[in-house]
Parts: C-alpha cells; sequence; structure tokens
C-alpha cells in the first residue's frame, strides 16, 4: 500500500516537473516550483541580476533578477529529484511522515559533483549564429556562485564579508580584452570553450561560465553572457619540510585592478650553500587587447640566478591564425639551458640568450566531434656564454656557444568534457581528448661542430563520459645527427589512468596510476638523469644518476562528504617506485626505490592560501644521501592533464 502511494504520488510530481535534463530546461529561483521552456539547450535560471533584459527570451517578460545558466554543471541529482516530492509530501500530516519513512533529504554542506557533458554541447544550438551582444558580469570571490546562486555553504562569515570588502574586483573591460570573440563575428561553441578555459587559466580568476540566449528580435543573433568569480586580489602559498627548509609567496593578482599580476617568494633552504633565496615576478596578459603577453622575472637562490623577459602571442584557440613570441635573459646559474637539461651542476656558468619564434595555424574541418588543427611553427634561440668552464672539441660539451633554428609541423584534433572531483576538489576541471602528432626537424651551428636535429612526438588521451575513466599516453624520441651519426639522442614512453569516482555511501573516491619510461641514447659524459620529485614524491638524490629510468605511482583519493566552515578535505594514499641504471645496464638489475606515503589536502575557498597539502612520506631504501622519512607541507596540487597546446618548437627534453 505504501508503494503504491508513493507511486501516485512520485508520478503526479513528476508530471509537473521537468523531463530529463537532458533535452529540457529548468527554473530555480527562490523556489524550485518555478519552471518556463526557455530554449533548445540545458539551462537553469537562478534568482540574480547578472543577466542583461536583452538576454531574456520573451516569454519571461520584464521579470527581473535572473540569470540563465548552464546545465552541463550541477549538484547531486537528489536535491532536484526529490525537493518537489519532499513539497508535495508537507501538505499533510499522512503524505510527510510517509515520505520520512521512505527518503532520506540531501543534507546541505556535502561536496557537490557536477554532470560530466561535453563542453561545447550547451553551445552547439548556436553554431553560426551572430553574436550581437556580449556581456560581462563579475561576481565577488567569496559567496557567490556562478552555477547556482541559491546554493547554500557553510563559511567563515566574517572573513568572507572583510576578503569582499577589500577585494579589488576585475574590471569588465579587463575581462573583454581578454575574449577572443566579439559582437558582430559568427559564435563557434568550441571558441567559447576554450574562452572559458583561457579565463579560468588567469590569476585573479576563480571560475567562468558562459552562457548563450537567442535574441528575441533576430532567431539569427545571440547574446553571450560572460560570468566570471574573481579570485580574492591578494594570495599566498607556502611550502616546507618542518625541517630545514621553507618556501613563502605572496602575490596581488589584480595590481591596481587591471588584471596585472605581482608575485613575489622568499625562500630557505638550510641544507644547500645559498641558503637564501628570493623571486619576483610581474606578468599583463591582453596588452590592449592584442592577446600579447609580457612578462618580467627575476629569481636568485639555491637553483637559478637568471633575469629574463618575454613577449607573447599564444595559439589561445583554434581560430587564431598567427602566434609568436620573443625572449631574452641573462642567466648566472640554472638548472637548465634553452635546450640541455643541467639537473646538478658541476660548475658555474653565465649566459645570455635571444629567442624569437612564429607559428601559422590551419583550421581544418570538424570531424567525429572534434576540433582539428595544422600547425607550422619556426624557432631561432642563441646560447652565448659569458662566463664557463674551460672547453674544448671534445669536453664540456653543455658549455659550447651555438645557434638553433627549428621548425615543428604539428596536428591536433580535441575536444574537451567538463567534471570535477578528479584532481581539484573546488573548481571547474577541463578534461582534454584528443590526439597531438608532432615531427620537429633543427640545425645546430655550434662552437666547434655543426649538426642536425630530428625528433617526433605523439600524444593521446581519450575520456569516457559516461564510465568518467580517463587514459592518456604520450611517446617521443629525438636526436641531434652529426658526423658520427645519432647522439644526444632521447626516449620518451608514458602512460596514465583516472579510474571512474566509484561511491562508497556518500564517500567519493578515484585511482590514478602513471608510468614512465625514460633513456638516453649516446649522450655526452656526464649527461645524467636523476630520479626526481616527478617520479617518486619528495624523493631527491645528487648521488642516485644514470642515463635511463623507470617510475610507476599507483594513488587514490578520497574525497571526504561533508564541507564545514566551508573547509573540504581530501585524504590520499600513493605508492611510488623508481628504478636508475647506466645506459648499458639492465633496469631489471638495478635497484628499487619505494615512497609509500598519506596526504591530507584541505582547501577552503574563504582564505588567502586556498589549498594546503600535508604530506607524509615514508622510504624503505634510501641512498647515502636521502633520508628515511619526509613530511612536506605545501599549497601547490599534484598531477594534471596531458598539455595539448601548441607552442614554439624545442628538443625532446632529457629529464
Amino acid at each position: 500500500m505504501l508503494i503504491v502511494l508513493l507511486g501516485v504520488a512520485q508520478r503526479f510530481v513528476m508530471a509537473d516537473a521537468v523531463p530529463d535534463r537532458r533535452d529540457s530546461v529548468a527554473v530555480a529561483g527562490d523556489s524550485l516550483s518555478q519552471r518556463e521552456c526557455l530554449t533548445p539547450v540545458n539551462l537553469y535560471v537562478f534568482r540574480d541580476t547578472l543577466m542583461p533584459t536583452a538576454v531574456r527570451p520573451a516569454s519571461m517578460g520584464n521579470r527581473k533578477n535572473v540569470v540563465y545558466l548552464p546545465d552541463s554543471l550541477i549538484r547531486e541529482d537528489l536535491v532536484y529529484e526529490y525537493t518537489k516530492i519532499k513539497d508535495f509530501a508537507n501538505k499533510n500530516k499522512f503524505t510527510r511522515e510517509l515520505y520520512k519513512m521512505v527518503f532520506v533529504s540531501p543534507k546541505r554542506g556535502q561536496v557537490n559533483v557536477m554532470r560530466t557533458q561535453n563542453s561545447e554541447e550547451r553551445f552547439k544550438a548556436f553554431k553560426g549564429k551572430e553574436i550581437r551582444e556580449v556581456s560581462v558580469k563579475v561576481l565577488p570571490p567569496y559567496g557567490t556562485s556562478i552555477y547556482d546562486t541559491t546554493y547554500y555553504e557553510e563559511d567563515i562569515s566574517w572573513v568572507k564579508a572583510l576578503a569582499n570588502k577589500t577585494h579589488l574586483s576585475t574590471a569588465e573591460r579587463v575581462i573583454r580584452k581578454q575574449l577572443t570573440f566579439k559582437a558582430g563575428t559568427s559564435l563557434s561553441p568550441f571558441e567559447l570553450v576554450q574562452n572559458e578555459i583561457l579565463l579560468r587559466d588567469l590569476d585573479y580568476i576563480n571560475d567562468v561560465t558562459i552562457t548563450v540566449a537567442n535574441e528575441v528580435s533576430d532567431t539569427n543573433q545571440v547574446n553571450v553572457l560572460v560570468i566570471c568569480k574573481d579570485q580574492l586580489s591578494w594570495g599566498g602559498s607556502v611550502e616546507s619540510n618542518f625541517l630545514n627548509s621553507f618556501a613563502l609567496g605572496v602575490d596581488n593578482k589584480n595590481f591596481m585592478k587591471l588584471g596585472h599580476v605581482v608575485n613575489y617568494e622568499i625562500s630557505y633552504r638550510g641544507t644547500k650553500e645559498k641558503k637564501w633565496g628570493n623571486v619576483l615576478e610581474y606578468k599583463v596578459n591582453s596588452v590592449w587587447g592584442t592577446h600579447i603577453n609580457i612578462r618580467g622575472f627575476y629569481r636568485n637562490d639555491y637553483k637559478v640566478k637568471e633575469v629574463r623577459g618575454e613577449i607573447e602571442r599564444p595559439f589561445l584557440t583554434s581560430r587564431m591564425k598567427w602566434a609568436g613570441g620573443l625572449g631574452f635573459g641573462r642567466v648566472y646559474y640554472s638548472e637548465k639551458l634553452p635546450d640541455r637539461n643541467v639537473t646538478r651542476l658541476d660548475e658555474l656558468f653565465d649566459y645570455h640568450y635571444q629567442d624569437v619564434w612564429v607559428g601559422r595555424s590551419f583550421q581544418l574541418p570538424f570531424r567525429y566531434s572534434y576540433n582539428q588543427n595544422m600547425y607550422v611553427t619556426t624557432r631561432f634561440f642563441t646560447t652565448l656564454f659569458d662566463n664557463r668552464p674551460v672547453v674544448s672539441s671534445d669536453t664540456n660539451h653543455l658549455y659550447h656557444n651555438r645557434m638553433d633554428y627549428f621548425s615543428a609541423f604539428t596536428y591536433r584534433k580535441i575536444k574537451y568534457y567538463k567534471a570535477n572531483l578528479i584532481y581539484d576538489f573546488g573548481r571547474t576541471e577541463d578534461i582534454p581528448t584528443g590526439l597531438l602528432l608532432g615531427v620537429i626537424a633543427g640545425y645546430e651551428k655550434g662552437e666547434y661542430d655543426k649538426c642536425g636535429y630530428v625528433g617526433a612526438q605523439a600524444r593521446y588521451s581519450h575520456f569516457n563520459k559516461y564510465t568518467e575513466r580517463y587514459y592518456a599516453l604520450d611517446m617521443a624520441l629525438g636526436s641531434y645527427v652529426g658526423g658520427d651519426g645519432f647522439e644526444r639522442g632521447v626516449l620518451r614512453i608514458a602512460g596514465s589512468h583516472i579510474s571512474n569516482l566509484c561511491r562508497l555511501g556518500n564517500l567519493k573516491f578515484r585511482f590514478y596510476n602513471d608510468v614512465r619510461y625514460l633513456r638516453g641514447i649516446r649522450r655526452y659524459p656526464n649527461d645524467y638523469v636523476y630520479m626526481e620529485d616527478r617520479d617518486i614524491r619528495g624523493f631527491s638524490s645528487d648521488s642516485l644518476r644514470g642515463n635511463q629510468k623507470l617510475s610507476l605511482s599507483l594513488a587514490s583519493t578520497f574525497f571526504l562528504p561533508y564541507i564545514k566552515k566551508g573547509f573540504r578535505i581530501a585524504v590520499s594514499g600513493f605508492v611510488d617506485a623508481g628504478m636508475l641504471s647506466a645506459e648499458k645496464q639492465a633496469l631489471s638489475r638495478s635497484k628499487t626505490y619505494w615512497g609509500i606515503g598519506v596526504g591530507l589536502n584541505l582547501r577552503n575557498d574563504n582564505l588567502v592560501v586556498k589549498n594546503l597539502s600535508l604530506r607524509l612520506t615514508f622510504y624503505p631504501i634510501v641512498p647515502v644521501d636521502g633520508r628515511t622519512i619526509q613530511a612536506v607541507m605545501t599549497s601547490g596540487q599534484r598531477g594534471g592533464f596531458y598539455d595539448y597546446r601548441v607552442t614554439k618548437p624545442q628538443v625532446i627534453q632529457y629529464e
């Protein structure tokens, strides 16, 4: 009897409710009972003041305080599916008690999971239409959401109020300068997706969404709304091993409300000869709306001492035809050269360099839901030493003066999915899936010899939107070609897998698997690779070195379901392993080094340092200069998807 009554009640409620969200439109304002059919794409309508009147469909009349938001990113389905059932049950005592016997209401303060969706889906209905108007709305950093303004989350209210009052809001004109589309152009769904990504990558933007609505007076025109949520103007970073090293950083992400970024970091390494370090950086994105970025950088610590500047216009979207850049700098010592990897320094050096590149993009037809491009890029750079060790034709090859010329041909097909709770558990994550194939050819005119260079790279990743599993593969092979044949070569093979989001009650978790193999081919003497943090978390040794290495990692992250005072918590466990051997020695005969650890990850969008990770790692086998246990605190996050951005051509890195 109870089941029959419940079934009748649910059918009655769902008849009044919206059909499946994949084919419909829902409206949420002061109450979820308000519903209107708006456009053929998935939209949510929230009570707010973000949407100009011109963007509203005719069915909305002159009603104010609404904003149209996409249905691609939503909270747990229970919140929406059962709200109407609960409202209906509360009409009388009998049905109210019946509801309590059967349903458990979703609780506030729980971690939300957004619906995974191809990022272009919500824009496809408007493809090719003329953009009539572009509106921009910037939200304060705390107490707001670009997806759901009615969403309640317990937080530290006095911190939120203070932060919003002291925060310098990003000017709308600054956001407009970053956009690659404007009024009067035709709408490209993938370009809107790429604009969301480039805005989300800006230091002063926390999250962003772009929505589109038909113009009432002309169905061939659309209006675009860009909603950005600011990052707090002031930010910070912290890293420490609790023993003899730390790094503290402070930054202003919106200097003078212009979107300029100023970063400063001070560090201390008690185990190094040069203990104190400083980093200062100044960045400007899209100067005067040209999409040209300017960056000045100074660093002076135990790893690097350098001053450099960069001017670059990157390939921001698939529709951009031209890109290029200019770099110059003075390096007094560093762990890297523009075309070499010097992970451990035996002797200091001093050099200056100039670097120029230019590229042309050719857009190919859209095929099988992928956006395709062909890129041709070329680069010229010089490396000229002012102070260096003694060199000759057969010694200290790394320090030879040289001029390099490179060209690359790259094919890329790509699309993006939106999801969360993958690497991050606070922001929208854009998951690339596609293929990149590239070949590179070059010529080096050195101080004592001349040689060519050939290389190739393939990168593939796939994300299944139904199982939410992610697979990726990366392969690269490159070598210089001189009088003695192939030399200074590199072979790299890497793979990655991320499981679906598993559930155990309210607990959500994922598994991560990574493998990476690197081999040097006829490298120079004393040109080695080392076991680094990317191989085994926190592992570092100057005595352990070789010409080939294999590293594997198995990790899991548990996203705890509750949010308290704005704090979200994730607990990670991991096992890392690595082997390192000489070029002619089999890896199977080399010693295996391990890192076994656990991490506690805290995130609170109401704090200056949003992410804080505490990690404890145990190393069962250590080299002579290693340690058994390491504790680290950092504000950074480990992990990321393969990068498909096309930029200046370079040799396959030996690192």
